[in-house]
């Protein structure tokens, strides 16, 4: 039997045929690949775990509401679009592949946290739906305390937590491991956003601290307030002098130093308050 042959004029129509059908089939196969958002549901001053992508620029968005500010630890993200992206969304870079709690505040005065797992793979939209059903207990101090009296009963409660490892009732403890082996293996694994591993560890490649550091130690998350225990720490050779106006930020309600003044390469702790509400 003879293979079947054609003229030169219609080899080229048949090619052409056969390059439209594996356009289309191509069409259709990137079709079916859309990667839909990904969905999650909060309260108020809850902290939600989320992945995020270490490699792409990430979109996140709260539902029917616009995104007025994200709070990360220095250093460890880029927040742009808060103020010209129209549809209410929020985009944001990482700059470190290790974990790490941001907060974030709305146009209509929500204000809820982020307990970001970074992850080496493109990004998705990321929506926040709100939801009002109360999952926590409220503690005895939430329901029976002034507003001024809770925070500051909450803040004492956070020191105390600290010194001697007592529970608070109604809140979650969050324990965030900021010590050099997570951040080394986390470095090593994506090796700076796609760049080629070196023999050395990718920790070999950063500069020594200086000055002050400020890393985020235990999280608290209750159903009125988010409290955050951070370690201070000063790498300069003089003596530092600290007050709680170098911390402020827009969803900050409250503050407190275990010291007010650090030696070199002493540790010392802030108390951060956020969550609630300007009055009862």
């Amino acid at each position: 039997m003879r293979p079947l042959s054609f003229p030169l004029y219609k080899q080229g129509a048949v090619a052409m045929m056969v390059m439209g059908v594996l356009s289309a089939s191509l069409s259709a196969s990137a079709v079916a690949k859309n990667t839909p958002p990904t969905q999650y549901r909060f309260n108020d001053s809850e902290t939600v775990p989320v992945v995020l992508s270490s490699v792409d620029i990430n979109r996140l968005v709260v539902k029917d509401d616009k995104i007025t500010s994200i709070d990360c630890p220095e250093g460890f993200c880029v927040v742009t679009g808060t103020k010209s992206d129209n549809s209410g969304a929020a985009r944001v870079s990482l700059n470190l592949a290790a974990p790490f709690t941001a907060y974030i505040s709305t146009a209509k005065g929500r204000h809820f946290g982020l307990f970001i797992t970074p992850k080496a793979r493109p990004a998705v939209t990321s929506i926040f739906t709100p939801e009002f059903a109360p999952r926590e207990q409220a503690s005895t101090f939430d329901k029976d305390s002034p507003y001024t009296s809770m925070m500051s009963e909450f803040t004492a409660q956070m020191m105390r937590y600290l010194a001697t490892g007592q529970l608070i009732e109604g809140y979650q403890v969050h324990i965030i491991d900021n010590t050099k082996e997570p951040l080394k293996k986390a470095l090593n694994r994506h090796s700076h956003k796609g760049f080629t591993p070196r023999a050395n560890s990718a920790m070999d490649a950063l500069p020594a601290p200086t000055g002050l550091t400020t890393e985020p130690a235990i999280v608290f998350t209750g159903k009125h307030f988010n409290g955050i225990i951070y370690r201070l720490t000063n790498h300069s050779p003089q003596v530092m002098t600290l007050t709680t106006a170098q911390f402020y930020s827009p969803t900050v309600r409250a503050a407190a130093l275990s010291t007010p003044t650090l030696n070199s390469q002493q540790v010392g702790h802030l108390f951060v308050v956020s969550g609630g509400e300007a009055s009862r």
